[in-house]
């Protein structure tokens, strides 16, 4: 991760990604909006905004209300379905359909999320790992083949516009989540230190 500093405009952070696929993504936040774009030809862009006021100020983006989020990737429209991150690990999922791909960000422990091929975990749907860190880089960690019982495994290898939408989505929305289990040993934790 390097960070851009040739904004004259102080209130947009800059930072260059590398996908460890398909080159380097330049990653612009301003508030309320990511853009995300390979610096490598052919150069395809992803814009992720807020529409209206900020309502969830621990989101990056400062929504997890759908119909107030539009994205696009070149001009064709992205549907964002963020759930609205409460209690359950799953209720930090965002939804992710464009053209015929449906992609899912899963929360997979406190500071990480799962990019799925699809809706839900299969077990050998996992394109890898997406983190977003404090300063608001991206760090990629892509599924390598493991061993099921005798049964080598295969992890789907994501597009070109999969990783480039993935990596906007962590980006506006953030990775992992709480679990009630991470919840419950907290407390118990805290009474019986």
């Amino acid at each position: 991760m390097e960070r851009l500093n040739e904004n004259e405009d102080q209130s947009i952070e800059s930072m260059v990604i590398d996908t460890l696929l398909y080159g380097q993504v330049n990653l612009h936040y301003s508030d309320g909006e990511v853009e995300a774009a390979y610096q490598e030809s052919p150069h395809t862009t992803v814009k992720i905004s807020r529409v209206g006021e900020r309502t969830h100020k621990k989101t990056p983006i400062g929504t997890r209300t759908a119909s107030a989020v539009q994205a696009a990737i070149d001009g064709r429209t992205i549907t964002l379905n963020p759930g609205r991150a409460r209690l359950l690990k799953r209720s930090y999922r965002v939804g992710i359909e464009f053209d015929d791909r449906v992609l899912t960000l899963a929360a997979k422990d406190l500071e990480e999320s799962f990019l799925l091929d699809g809706r839900s975990d299969r077990g050998d749907n996992s394109f890898g790992v997406l983190t977003r860190g404090y300063g608001g880089a991206i760090d990629v960690m892509w599924s390598l083949p493991f061993k099921f019982a005798t049964k080598t495994v295969e992890p789907p290898t994501p597009s070109r516009e999969d990783v480039l939408v993935g990596i906007s989505a962590a980006a506006a929305f953030g990775t992992g989540g709480l679990s009630a289990t991470t919840i419950v040993m907290g407390a118990l934790g805290a009474i019986f230190p």
